[in-house]
């Protein structure tokens, strides 16, 4: 679309200093109006399913139906002002700006599929859903003991998304006293609640005793 958007500006740059009268006017504003409201919807469809299956090629398609559409609105709005003040180079001018606004989309897909084979960390909503997880599950398996009290906490969460697939590593702190199935329960109950909050996240857990810390970035 990149490629089309330039060719447009071409041809459109030849036609302002070289107007020529348009041509089967009723039969070219039918078909623009129709196919821009099937592409519209399909658009509209194709959108929703990018953001369910997490896809970057479903969103390029869909993006692409949409500059169809901005082009079909141009030529409606050229051809109105072409018929409404007989200046024939409107049309070319409109066509520029449709042209531009495709290669703004252009830029944005190659900028989202660039960074899609980036690791980067997760969305912020995302985020903010694993931190909702792990702060419910951290106060409820609070334990007040005779002298002491036992808290399961969270720490060093650190985050990526490469393609379709998020990652989060985290440590999870518990009481050094814990049997062991004790603590594989509670950490496979802890990924089974990211999952469910965050489809197709994958969770490593590290399990630690809340008397041990670790410096990640200790030098030694």
């Amino acid at each position: 679309i990149v490629v089309a958007a330039l060719g447009i500006i071409w041809a459109a740059g030849h036609r302002i200093f070289d107007p020529q009268p348009i041509e089967q006017v009723g039969l070219g504003l039918a078909l623009s109006v129709g196919s821009s409201a099937l592409n519209g919807l399909l658009a509209w469809v194709m959108f929703r399913a990018a953001k369910a299956h997490n896809s970057i090629a479903l969103e390029a398609d869909a993006r692409h139906l949409v500059t169809d559409v901005w082009t079909s609105a141009g030529v409606v709005i050229g051809i109105a002002l072409v018929s409404y003040t007989g200046w024939l180079w409107m049309d070319a001018l409109v066509a520029i700006g449709v042209a531009l606004n495709i290669l703004k989309e252009g830029w944005h897909l190659i900028w989202g599929a660039s960074q899609g084979l980036m690791d980067e960390a997760v969305e912020p909503e995302v985020m903010a859903q694993i931190n909702t997880v792990l702060h419910d599950l951290s106060i409820s398996h609070e334990e007040v003991g005779a002298d002491h009290v036992h808290i399961v906490r969270f720490d060093h969460v650190m985050t990526r998304k490469a393609g379709q697939r998020r990652y989060v590593d985290l440590h999870m702190h518990m009481p050094a006293d814990w049997t062991l199935g004790r603590a594989a329960t509670l950490r496979a109950n802890v990924e089974h609640a990211l999952m469910k909050a965050v489809p197709g996240l994958r969770a490593t857990i590290q399990l630690l005793p809340n008397d041990v810390e670790v410096h990640l970035d200790d030098p030694k």
